[in-house]
């Protein structure tokens, strides 16, 4: 496959059939709930979350996908840092240069976070995201050095919306971008971490001015 560009997943796994309402309201609350204790613990998560739900679901409506499954995607995409529930706050919220220990700690949310909502009903497509969404299209990410095709979809669109955030945001460690400066930088980043077809979706929301209106909030 030539990793310079992506295909739509096939239609039957694009358009699920949606969850009945009191499954999808549950599922909601669940992720709720796991948000509020990640914010509770992460100094730096505040609006984070919710702008990845809103990101991803406007990426996926892009792709082709039906309402109520981009809208469920969007939920299940608030739970890609659950995993950093196991990773120690005052490393997370550290603001000087990580010790090697440390780096591979903050990375090892991915894998405990896809542990965390394997346990759980309903939080498979949650968990894939968990795991994946730090892998690259190039295969330079962790933690399995996935690449192109072999990385989730989700977990595809999640990163594209994870990385657009996180540059637009106040961190411990980082002041936020402007919006003209981290979306550039984003989209510059299609074919090496970001999927092709998923870079191309968000510049499409970029242009509409969605993307913008989801930080005029």
């Amino acid at each position: 496959m030539n990793r310079g560009e992506s295909h739509n997943p096939p239609e039957k796994d694009r358009r699920k059939e949606p969850r009945t309402d009191p499954q999808r309201t549950a599922h909601h609350d669940l992720i709720f709930a796991f948000a509020r204790a990640s914010e509770q613990h992460d100094a730096d998560v505040g609006d984070h979350l919710h702008h990845i739900r809103a990101i991803v679901e406007l990426i996926a409506l892009q792709m082709g996908f039906v309402e109520n499954d981009a809208e469920d995607l969007g939920y299940d995409a608030m739970l890609h840092d659950v995993g950093k529930l196991h990773v120690p706050a005052d490393v997370l919220n550290k603001r000087d240069e990580l010790t090697e220990e440390e780096r591979q700690l903050i990375q090892s949310h991915t894998t405990h976070g896809e542990v965390m909502l394997q346990q759980r009903p309903g939080t498979s497509r949650a968990a894939r995201i968990a795991r994946s969404h730090h892998e690259s299209w190039d295969g330079t990410g962790y933690p399995d050095g996935l690449e192109g095709e072999a990385i989730p979809l989700e977990a595809r669109i999640t990163a594209a919306a994870d990385m657009l955030d996180a540059l637009l945001a106040d961190r411990s460690y980082k002041d936020a971008w402007s919006y003209d400066r981290a979306i550039q930088a984003v989209l510059a980043e299609r074919g090496r971490q970001l999927d092709p077809g998923v870079a191309d979706a968000l510049r499409a929301c970029h242009e509409a001015g969605s993307l913008r209106r989801v930080y005029d909030m």
